[in-house]
């Protein structure tokens, strides 16, 4: 067990009541996240059996009770862990991962899988890795905001739970998660989202959701009561936007930037074009960002193509070369 995660674990607040409490939270919690990092125990009856086969020395790291009569620590039981799991705060739950996480240092990547045998896409990361010793940081930290559907998750009624989560860029790491309620969506949970208890500071940082939360008010939220800066996707969702942004004078711009990818049996290519505009409806956009998209299997001739346009807060590409101008009349209201 990694060092360090039981005082981590140890700030989550206990929602039991200390009467008759025989493992102490982080001990459970920390059984929960060892079986979830091993193969196939992906539930609570899954978790239950791993740690009933651990031997007494992990019990004791997983800082299990000790039993004088029978002289062996003993392992919670999977009514224990339903009980806790099922009434211990997600998103306060997630802010501890979070702040655990960043304390670690990812480790070197090896050409090899655990069995010993080689494979491209590991071939690929391990030479990435040797020519770059020392990766350069972000020049500002992103997280992309995104809901999503918890498989094999049922609430009481039948029906699916959602949950909405923000997620760091350049390491995966998840620094919140907010259930989305059955009566509602993701929109009004956007700004709670982002006042996670820790309150995590986005001073800034650059926040990037898709069309769904293209929304005035999540980017004055960000740029104005956050000191952030925000990359919105825009569709059909916003039709008069989308429309206008469609009727821009592209083929006059010049590509700002290109990028060609090879992996998981795909090569995509994309270009990003740059344009300042007038009379967006979002406050501090300034900008608009098209990225034309190609990909095809490798092997075959036949490439498949999209166009996104993203809305990005006004100083966040100032300055760069190559951006075009447009006139773009405010969408009626």
């Amino acid at each position: 067990m990694p060092s360090g995660l039981l005082d981590a674990l140890a700030q989550v607040p206990d929602p039991r009541t200390p009467r008759g409490v025989r493992f102490r939270l982080a001990t459970l919690l920390a059984v929960g996240v060892c079986a979830l990092t091993s193969a196939g125990h992906n539930s609570l009856t899954a978790i239950a059996e791993w740690v009933r086969r651990c031997d007494q020395d992990v019990l004791a790291r997983l800082g299990c009770p000790f039993d004088p009569f029978t002289g062996r620590f003993k392992a919670p039981g999977e009514r224990t862990l339903r009980d806790v799991f099922a009434r211990v705060d997600p998103a306060i739950l997630t802010a501890a991962g979070f702040t655990r996480l960043t304390t670690l240092q990812a480790r070197p990547i090896s050409a090899t899988t655990p069995d010993g045998t080689v494979e491209r896409e590991q071939r690929r990361a391990h030479r990435t890795a040797q020519h770059e010793t020392d990766p350069p940081q972000p020049r500002r930290t992103a997280f992309a905001v995104d809901g999503k559907c918890l498989r094999g998750a049922v609430r009481a009624d039948g029906s699916r739970v959602f949950v909405l989560s923000a997620v760091r860029h350049h390491d995966a790491l998840t620094a919140a998660l907010r259930e989305i309620g059955a009566k509602t969506n993701e929109i009004p949970e956007f700004a709670p989202l982002l006042d996670t208890p820790d309150d995590q500071d986005l001073t800034g940082s650059v926040v990037t959701v898709d069309a769904l939360h293209a929304q005035p008010s999540h980017a004055r939220y960000l740029v104005e009561g956050r000191q952030a800066h925000y990359l919105l996707s825009v569709k059909n969702n916003q039709p008069t936007l989308a429309r206008q942004l469609t009727k821009l004078p592209w083929k006059q711009v010049p590509v700002l930037d290109q990028s060609r990818d090879r992996g998981h049996g795909r090569e995509e290519v994309r270009e990003a074009k740059v344009v300042s505009v007038d009379g967006l409806l979002f406050p501090q956009a300034r900008q608009v960002v098209r990225i034309h998209r190609k990909r095809r299997r490798i092997g075959t001739s036949k490439w498949q193509t999209d166009t996104a346009a993203v809305v990005p807060s006004s100083s966040l590409f100032s300055g760069l070369p190559g951006c075009g101008r447009a006139q773009v009349r405010p969408p009626r209201s």
